[in-house]
């Protein structure tokens, strides 16, 4: 199998496909936490991040189509190119061969290397949306959370006054009845 590059030769040429990675799992982590001390500004800021990551998400898939793509390309080149070798060289061959040397020749290699890649970043972009959506479930139970602790602070603040209310009323009416006994 020569790698010699002659003019013309599809398969000879590098493919050099720079897959990008459009998730920073750091910023990601940043962007899915919040804080209970915070949850109105965590639940405005919600609906932009999810939306983010959705277009980051489908900007990664988006990417593992067309890497695909350009693997069923390289693949086709490269079997093409290595068909007329054969044939040209006059060694004899048979498809599960050449399809072997397809499958081991650099170009497809560094292709299915670059498809994988893509796969692992079309993941975290999936695993991102997927984390927002539990963001957003666990902002609603907090919010439902906080809202019963004030229900409760509520409700402790409204006994205290009417226990000092009801302690008042005592005290005035154990003065009169001071005032009543000494008259």
């Amino acid at each position: 199998m020569s790698e010699t590059p002659t003019t013309g030769d599809a398969a000879a040429q590098p493919t050099v496909y720079q897959v990008r990675d459009y998730i920073d799992a750091a910023q990601m982590k940043r962007d899915l936490a919040f804080s209970t001390n915070d949850l109105t500004t965590a639940m405005m800021e919600q609906s932009a991040l999810f939306s983010h990551y959705g277009v980051l998400a489908a900007q990664a898939s988006h990417q593992v189509d067309v890497v695909k793509m350009l693997l069923e390309n390289t693949e086709a080149a490269v079997y093409k190119a290595e068909r007329d070798r054969l044939a040209s060289s006059g060694e004899k061959f048979t498809e599960t061969l050449l399809e072997k040397i397809v499958s081991r020749h650099s170009r497809v290699i560094s292709m299915k290397k670059a498809l994988n890649e893509a796969k692992r970043i079309e993941s975290i972009g999936k695993i991102a949306v997927e984390g927002f959506r539990h963001r957003r479930d666990m902002l609603v139970q907090q919010g439902l959370i906080s809202r019963e602790e004030m229900k409760g602070e509520l409700k402790i603040a409204e006994r205290n006054v009417r226990e000092d209310v009801q302690a008042q009323q005592r005290e005035a009416v154990l003065q009169q009845m001071a005032q009543r006994n000494a008259a």
